[in-house]
């Protein structure tokens, strides 16, 4: 009687599964078809026509090279504002030392006049 028992339950377990995965598997399709809108999505014609589905991007690239891509621009921008900023771009000449034999104007040229 153990054994009957026994393999009811893997019965029952294989079942479940069996089940879950249908179930994971109808979730993935409904996600695929899913186009994100609020919009009405048109309907194919009949006949023999080709859904989006078949037909590959003209210009697809991999996870792979579309992170080196974006890695590469970015250390180019960054390597090239740092280029720029160190060979390129003229340094402003320190400021004169001041002369200690200047008089120095009484009110600043900036301040507001109180009357």
């Amino acid at each position: 009687s153990d054994g009957s028992k026994s393999t009811y339950a893997v019965e029952r377990c294989s079942k479940a599964m069996l089940l879950g995965r249908a179930a994971i598997a109808r979730a993935r399709g409904a996600m695929v078809r899913h186009c994100g809108t609020s919009l009405r999505v048109p309907k194919a014609p009949p006949g023999e026509v080709f859904h989006a589905q078949m037909m590959l991007p003209k210009y697809s690239l991999t996870n792979e090279k579309w992170f080196f891509l974006f890695f590469m621009c970015n250390f180019g921008a960054y390597s090239g504002h740092y280029f720029y900023l160190h060979f390129l771009m003229p340094a402003n000449p320190p400021n004169p030392p001041r002369d200690p034999e200047q008089v120095r104007p009484e009110k600043h040229m900036h301040a507001v006049d109180d009357d």
